[in-house]
């Protein structure tokens, strides 16, 4: 009699784990009181970043804040991506402007969730548009977003310890 073969399939619900406590960016511990960044005017309570500028305003005149740079304005500052996408084909060069907008809705979208989720750079050379980001999340919605949009190809390259992540989108 054989043995059956057991196969363990992956729920649509399955995702990739990503590592946090990795990234040397992100504070270790909660630093207990309020701080500001100076870069983007981003506001944290322990570990989460959210924006509100009235909420800035007000804290900066009661001079007890303490103002330093979010993970984000360090990476920008530093020059450390951690999510790269490549467009590329003659589908862009057409729709040039439709893409961009795309690009900054999910860019948008994203850091009204969390201000740390940034595009760093837009570089466009050798009929290709490169594009940088603070967060590999940001990256891979990017890339999910085009597709869906446009349709083409997308192809996710994740490092090998999940912080980076390099998507490439032709169509």
């Amino acid at each position: 009699m054989k043995t059956p073969v057991i196969t363990r399939k992956r729920t649509a619900s399955f995702r990739k784990k990503v590592d946090t406590e990795t990234d040397s960016y992100l504070a270790k511990g909660a630093p207990g009181k309020m701080v500001v960044c100076h870069g983007c005017h981003a506001l944290s309570v322990g570990r989460r970043w959210y924006q509100d500028e009235e909420a800035y305003a007000k804290l900066l005149k009661t001079e007890t804040v303490r103002e330093v740079f979010c993970p984000a304005c360090e990476k920008i500052r530093d020059g450390y991506p951690s999510g790269q996408v490549v467009l590329k084909g003659p589908f862009l060069a057409e729709h040039r402007d439709e893409i961009l907008h795309i690009i900054t809705n999910e860019e948008k979208r994203a850091r009204g969730l969390n201000p740390l989720h940034r595009i760093m750079s837009l570089r466009e050379e050798n009929e290709q548009l490169e594009i940088t980001t603070t967060d590999e999340k940001l990256a891979q919605r990017i890339g999910r977003e085009l597709h869906k949009a446009c349709g083409g190809t997308v192809a996710y390259g994740w490092s090998h310890n999940n912080k980076y992540l390099r998507v490439q989108w032709e169509r």
